[in-house]
């Protein structure tokens, strides 16, 4: 039995002869990583206030991208409208792993 990890941290456990079933981005990990994931995951819980508050800033950075988004589609966008949408979607990012701890 062979222990993997895709990139959001979930880890999945393939048995001898399952090979064929392990995605190109998975990551082989030991037992003792497998534990310290579980762990780690367990450990964290969001409220639902924070979810709450998550939700809004999501719907806020929608809402900001709008500018530098029809900046770009209009051919009119400068360095400024490439990196706000790189700081939003980063943030984005951020944002959505932390929604994600809550599934796991």
């Amino acid at each position: 039995m062979k222990l993997y990890k895709d990139m959001h941290n979930e880890v999945f456990v393939i048995p001898e002869g399952q090979e064929h079933l392990v995605s190109h981005d998975w990551i082989e990990i030991t037992q003792t990583e497998r534990e310290a994931l579980i762990n780690k995951q367990g450990s964290k819980t969001v409220s639902p206030e924070r979810i709450e508050q998550i939700k809004a800033r999501l719907d806020l950075i929608d809402f900001e991208s709008i500018r530098p988004l029809r900046a770009i589609i209009t051919n009119t966008a400068n360095l400024f409208d490439h990196k706000k949408l790189h700081a939003l979607n980063n943030e984005r990012n951020e944002l959505m792993f932390e929604l994600s701890v809550q599934r796991y």
